[in-house]
């Protein structure tokens, strides 16, 4: 398979952009009115060792809520991005890729305003070919394959990023490899007992894993 023929999609919240501090933050200031428990930051490796659903279970956050937990942290978040930076190393990591001719997109439950207002300043809104929202947090096999159907990409030659466990198992679903990376929202010992394709612990790794795919 050429490199220009490759397709390399990327989770965008603690694949690209480390925003787990930040959206913890904002969760806090909003879990008490809608009766959901807050999280300790300095308890993060705890919940980075959980799944999603045991996260859930552990902050009292029933999925009827998740829709408008997720619409009020968006919208906070959107003020907040000017101060979320990518992980180290990821920038270039980037730029590498897109110079090697792959095309790279991003799929996430984010808000496809705020990935764009983070990419443009960090200098990577040239880099994307495309970028791509989709709104159910357990039905991303689903939404990447309306993606690859709308913008008609060979789903033999694409490859997915991720940093949660969901991720792995959505892509297994489909019969599409995933790179899993540590540095995110879960922990590479969680990540590790789903099997993905390929687990990597930073941008450095992660570039030599795609270009020898």
């Amino acid at each position: 398979m050429k490199t220009k023929d490759k397709t390399i999609i990327f989770d965008f919240d603690g694949t690209i952009a480390d925003t787990l501090e930040t959206i913890a933050t904002l969760y806090n200031a909003i879990a008490a009115d809608y009766n959901c428990k807050e999280v300790n930051y300095d308890d993060k490796e705890k919940f980075r060792s959980m799944n999603t659903q045991s996260f859930l279970r552990e902050c009292g956050i029933p999925l009827i809520k998740i829709p408008k937990l997720a619409i009020k942290i968006k919208k906070e978040l959107r003020k907040e991005i000017k101060n979320i930076k990518p992980f180290s190393g990821m920038i270039e990591t980037l730029h590498k890729l897109k110079k090697q001719g792959f095309k790279l997109g991003v799929l996430s439950s984010n808000s496809v305003t705020i990935i764009n207002l983070f990419l443009k300043q960090n200098a990577l809104d040239n880099v994307f070919d495309f970028v791509h929202s989709g709104k159910n947090i357990f039905g991303k096999d689903k939404t990447l394959s309306r993606l690859i159907s709308k913008y008609r990409l060979n789903k033999n030659n694409v490859i997915y990023v991720g940093d949660e466990t969901r991720d792995i198992e959505a892509l297994k679903r489909i019969n599409i490899p995933i790179v899993a990376v540590s540095h995110g929202f879960n922990s590479r010992e969680i990540l590790k007992t789903k099997n993905p394709d390929y687990l990597v612990d930073n941008p450095e790794e992660l570039l030599n894993v795609l270009l020898a795919v």
